[in-house]
């Protein structure tokens, strides 16, 4: 399957070029007529569209609102706010570089700049 991404107006523009690079069909919210569009039609257009989204909004981190399974997947972003779009974009690649990209499917995964936690719900039978 190939993943999809849907990036959130608080990331850098250069993310949408890189994993497009990188094979991943990615659209961003600035350059798709999204601007301004409120999270809750945001998450319903990333599922219909089956876009994982990226943010660096932490209410997308929130499991009682987002339980896992329930999307097809969130990146969350956790950098300091004077965080630049260069070490984003760094960051993002070695983390798109290093993950299993099946791990991310419905899951709310925290990136930051030393590492990234992937929160799923685990099946009964595992």
């Amino acid at each position: 399957m190939k993943l999809r991404f849907l990036i959130d107006e608080d990331c850098p523009l250069s993310l949408e070029n890189l994993l497009n690079l990188k094979g991943y069909d990615t659209i961003h919210v600035k350059t798709s007529g999204l601007s301004g569009t409120k999270d809750p039609q945001l998450f319903i257009f990333a599922q219909q569209e089956q876009r994982i989204i990226i943010s660096r909004d932490l209410g997308w981190a929130n499991i009682k609102t987002y339980p896992p399974n329930s999307h097809c997947g969130l990146i969350v972003l956790r950098f300091p706010f004077e965080a630049n779009a260069i070490e984003i974009r760094q960051v993002v690649e070695q983390f798109i570089d290093r993950v299993d990209t099946s791990e991310i499917v419905g899951a709310i995964v925290i990136v930051d700049k030393n590492k990234f936690r992937v929160r799923k719900v685990v099946s009964e039978e595992e």
